[in-house]
């Protein structure tokens, strides 16, 4: 069994000083704060208000974002926290890792997927990130933006959960872990022979609740663009289904009720993504990678996932599969 650990060489009191010092003497200020969130990120406390900083895996990276978001606000998507003027003119540098200030948003409590209503809301917001990047995509060639590769991404994500099958046998009955292979190779099989159709947008790619946030305003924001792409709008929606069928128990019937996702009842694209476990092969892989410590504190999670949901799993595929 494969394990894994990361050194974290942004913790220290030796780098914070550094990252503090370096805030002071760009940001022209000596009453300056910092509060370490996780790792390579911060909440900084100013005179002029807070700041989310973070660093990023590279300085393209971090433009990238920056200028999908200066074009996503001139298009008037304002749902999306903004960069602090500092980054109009210089550039935050640390030890080679570049790091970005955006607005930090209070929020006015947990955001999540329970209620249809949050769903809807949170749908809502993602339908216009996709409406205004479709023109922000006309105006401007973002050159470091790359295109989506779901099916890539899956199909590496599904033979990875099938080189772990000997291991998992051990945990799981081998009849559930087949069914989930089998299903999985059905649903990459139908969305290559389908493809996809819709004129490109940029993607979020990653649109898991805590990438929404909501401000004591009640307005409601999405963040972390680290995942960004350009594609169809109908790969969001795929994950966007994925991460939501835990909380309507399974039913296609209760999926339909959201307006964006009714859209693609009739695409056999998205039918045959709802056959692909993307989170059972996701939380497994990542369980073979990790330690013995992370393994424990993640199984009650995962044999929930697995096997107490296998039933309801499985009346939503049979559902679909009717529809093919």
């Amino acid at each position: 069994m494969k394990m894994t650990s990361k050194i974290d060489m942004t913790s220290g009191d030796g780098f914070q000083n550094r990252l503090l010092f370096l805030l002071k003497n760009k940001l022209g200020s000596q009453t300056i704060t910092l509060k370490r969130i996780k790792e390579g990120k911060w909440k900084v406390q100013t005179d002029e208000g807070n700041w989310f900083l973070k660093l990023y895996s590279s300085s393209r990276r971090f433009q990238l974002q920056k200028e999908v978001m200066e074009e996503l606000s001139k298009e008037g998507f304002t749902k999306i926290p903004s960069f602090h003027p500092l980054h109009q003119t210089d550039s935050i540098v640390i030890d080679g890792k570049t790091a970005g200030l955006t607005k930090w948003i209070v929020t006015g409590g947990n955001f999540t997927y329970h209620t249809y209503s949050q769903r809807q809301e949170a749908l809502a917001v993602l339908e216009k990130f996709h409406y205004n990047s479709r023109t922000a995509l006309m105006r401007k060639d973002f050159k470091s933006l790359k295109g989506q590769r779901l099916l890539e991404k899956w199909r590496a994500r599904l033979d990875e959960f099938v080189g772990n099958r000997q291991q998992l046998s051990s945990l799981v009955p081998l009849e559930v872990i087949d069914t989930y292979i089998l299903l999985g190779e059905q649903a990459l099989a139908g969305m290559v022979k389908s493809g996809f159709s819709e004129e490109p947008c940029i993607l979020h790619g990653d649109l898991a609740h805590h990438n929404f946030l909501r401000d004591t305003n009640h307005k409601l924001f999405i963040i972390d663009l680290d995942l960004i792409s350009s594609g169809p709008p109908e790969v969001d929606y795929i994950q966007f289904a994925n991460r939501i069928f835990p909380h309507i128990n399974w039913s296609p019937d209760l999926l339909w009720k959201h307006v964006q996702l009714s859209n693609y009842k009739e695409s056999s694209t998205f039918l045959h993504s709802i056959l692909y476990s993307s989170d059972i092969y996701r939380e497994w892989n990542r369980f073979f990678r990790e330690n013995y410590s992370y393994q424990k504190s993640v199984w009650y999670y995962l044999i929930d996932l697995t096997l107490y949901q296998f039933q309801s799993r499985m009346r939503c595929c049979r559902e679909i599969q009717k529809k093919l």
